[in-house]
């Protein structure tokens, strides 16, 4: 009896091993065929960031020229020292005062000489009222004949006064004339002292006074370097850059700020052609090291292209290229493998970024090309370290039966 039940699981076993194969390996079956999987990856969120890496050299982002005029008077000294950090407002240089002063005495003097001619004039009007009460009085004691010859005198006098005071009001013109050129030159002054408008670093001081006298570079630093004519095609301006100098352990970011669209030298087809570019440092990266910076620094410069923060990334050898089209095959929550239309944007160093048609997290075949199928369902290795004996004493007979099943059947 014990034979024929053992023969009976055996022929039973073999006829279920064998139908699975038949099934499996029939080129027209309808059976789903459940697959292998021993590698797959999850979708993330990352960055996907194209880069290509350069050299510069860090100068000062900028220089102002300050510049001595002669109208404004002699030149007097020079208030800073080379080398010497200045801010808005501090005192670069400052003209003589002299010839200014010189002016302002002779305006002096020739408000001093209208003030003099005034007090004549005052002193004229004066006399001819004087003289034109003498007449008044005399006129009532008079006969008629004097009376007339005392009239047209009368006359006469009234307008002299009238010039005298006419001159004297042109005089008070000058005054106040003389008045605000004076204040002028007074208020000049405040301007002899010549300061700076922005803060930065006193780089070159002329003593021959030629101009600019004075060249301030700016206290934020950038880098100038060239790209070759393969790299221009991938830049503009604005793009974002990072730059490292050694040995400071302060990795520089910043932007492009300027790209030359001719070349440094003339072209000529004997050598290729660079073109310069200037990139703004960022002020607030370099705050801890400020200090070292210093220009004429060699830099290593990594310019960013394109890129996408965040995005849903899976390894390029996951996709499948039809044509135009782009799949992924997803591991879905019913144990199928799904082929999924999806579309794509960055691809970095193996690393594809998947604009649509994946959520993160969700699980995609690793290499897609090893199957068999691109749908059906799928098995994977067995984690034995997640299979507890307390779980497996819970199951009915049933239970272990269908499982053990789904494991030989699949």
């Amino acid at each position: 009896m014990k034979r024929v039940k053992k023969s009976v699981w055996l022929t039973a076993s073999v006829l279920i091993i064998a139908g699975n194969l038949y099934l499996t390996l029939k080129e027209d079956s309808k059976a789903d065929r459940s697959q292998w999987l021993s590698e797959w990856k999850q979708s993330a969120n990352d960055d996907v960031v194209e880069t290509f890496q350069t050299t510069g050299v860090i100068t000062p982002a900028d220089e102002y020229p300050i510049y001595f005029d002669k109208n404004e008077g002699t030149f007097l000294r020079f208030l800073v020292e080379k080398g010497q950090k200045v801010g808005a407002g501090t005192p670069l240089f400052e003209y003589s005062s002299s010839r200014l002063e010189q002016e302002i005495e002779e305006l002096k003097a020739e408000k001093t000489q209208t003030e003099k001619q005034i007090q004549l004039i005052d002193g004229q009007i004066a006399k001819l009222n004087s003289i034109l009460d003498e007449i008044k009085k005399e006129a009532n004691d008079e006969t008629d004949d004097k009376k007339e010859k005392d009239s047209a005198a009368k006359v006469t006098v009234e307008k002299d006064i009238i010039d005298q005071e006419t001159e004297k009001l042109k005089l008070q013109e000058e005054i106040s004339k003389y008045d605000t050129l004076i204040s002028q030159a007074e208020s000049k002054k405040s301007n002899l002292v010549v300061r700076s408008e922005r803060e930065g670093i006193v780089k070159t001081l002329n003593s021959r006074l030629d101009n600019p006298i004075i060249t301030i570079r700016s206290p934020e630093a950038a880098v100038q370097g060239v790209f070759n004519e393969q790299q221009m095609n991938k830049v503009n301006e604005g793009l974002m850059i990072h730059a490292s100098v050694d040995p400071l352990p302060v990795t520089f970011h910043g932007e492009i700020s300027s790209i030359e669209k001719f070349p440094e030298q003339e072209p000529s087809v004997k050598r290729k052609s660079l073109y310069p570019f200037t990139a703004q440092l960022d002020k607030s990266t370099m705050e801890e090291a400020a200090n070292q910076l210093l220009p004429g620094m060699k830099a290593n410069v990594t310019v960013v292209t394109k890129e996408a923060l965040q995005a849903v990334t899976v390894p390029a050898s996951a996709l499948i290229k039809d044509g135009k089209k782009s799949y992924v095959l997803v591991l879905n929550a019913k144990g199928q493998i799904e082929k999924r239309d999806i579309k794509k944007g960055l691809l970095v160093d193996g690393i594809q970024e998947i604009k649509s048609g994946l959520k993160p997290g969700e699980k995609v075949v690793a290499h897609p090309e090893e199957l068999l199928t691109d749908h059906g369902g799928f098995v994977t290795p067995l984690d034995y370290t997640a299979v507890q004996k307390q779980q497996l004493q819970q199951m009915s007979k049933t239970e272990r039966l269908k499982l053990l099943l789904m494991g030989i059947l699949s």
